[in-house]
């Protein structure tokens, strides 16, 4: 059979080639990324490379067989343009953000559409979610350090609080030192607490202390997108996020905002419903509240 156009059939088919691949690659990002942004930019890619699929079975059909299939070329292409200029853009408004001193607002994946990773997480004993205590009380969630998976501490202290050990501590400052974080770019806070999450996995506590040294440096209303998407991401991660708090800092009216928010967290209550969750009770909560360190503890 002849071939009507050999050079565009050429064309077509490692345009075809390509975007096979890329549609490969950004399915796999899709399915491994858990961060909402880095899942919607890989969306925008696998919906960009499935349009030029059907655009290059198009270019494949004319120049093969010389039927008119200019208009599925033209549609489709023209769609797997816009998609991919969307993700650019969608990008470069988050680099503006960050470049502004902004928390970077999180881009949102239409539902139902694929997937969420790890669907199914084993059951934690700690609360998901995000929850404040008192700055006088945060010694006295040593026990629930014993329950995470890992444990990562933010702060203004170079003595961190709440736990025997931390996998990371993040020192709030803004005099440059080694892993520390400015209190006026939430918006690296924000990625620097995400990434531990996504390294670590469910089940790892987040403990940040000192925020109304972050009040210093940013307005109430920048503070609480701040810690409201951190509660968010916890909860899409099985995560758990621990505000310590000194409440004769916030006004009435930014107080129960807080609250509402991120709940007091029940220390008693929790434990109480470690013992039912952790090895079907083998770790009774005497050992729980005695704190006993494993022979292996984590290391800063």
């Amino acid at each position: 059979m002849e071939i009507y156009n050999p050079p565009g059939l050429v064309a077509g088919l490692i345009i075809l080639s390509v975007s096979v691949v890329a549609a490969y690659r950004a399915y796999g990002y899709l399915k491994t990324l858990e961060t909402p942004i880095s899942r919607r930019l890989a969306y925008l890619a696998l919906l960009s490379s499935v349009f030029s699929i059907v655009g290059s079975a198009g270019t494949i059909i004319e120049s093969g067989t010389g039927l008119r299939a200019w208009w599925v070329m033209a549609t489709f292409f023209t769609l797997s343009y816009v998609t991919i200029l969307t993700a650019i853009f969608t990008y470069l408004r988050l680099l503006h953000q960050i470049g502004q001193g902004k928390v970077p607002e999180i881009p949102e994946i239409p539902s139902g559409t694929f997937p969420a990773p790890k669907e199914e997480r084993e059951r934690t004993p700690l609360p998901v979610g995000g929850f404040t205590v008192q700055v006088s009380e945060l010694s006295k969630i040593k026990p629930l350090c014993r329950l995470a998976t890992a444990v990562l501490y933010a702060g203004r202290s170079l003595e961190p609080k709440g736990c025997p050990s931390f996998d990371r501590v993040v020192w709030i400052t803004r005099i440059g030192a080694p892993g520390s974080v400015d209190p006026s770019k939430l918006h690296v806070l924000q990625g620097e607490i995400m990434r531990f999450i996504s390294e670590k996995g469910s089940g790892a506590l987040v403990i940040l202390d000192g925020v109304e040294h972050l009040l210093l440096y940013n307005d109430f209303r920048s503070l609480m997108k701040f810690l409201t998407t951190l509660r968010d991401y916890m909860v899409l991660t099985g995560s758990t996020l621990i505000v310590a708090i000194d409440e004769g800092s916030f006004s009435g009216t930014q107080l129960s905002i807080l609250r509402r928010e991120l709940p007091r967290i029940d220390i008693d209550r929790v434990l109480t419903e470690a013992e039912e969750i952790t090895l079907f009770g083998a770790l009774s909560r005497d050992n729980l509240e005695a704190g006993k360190e494993e022979e292996n503890p984590r290391g800063q």
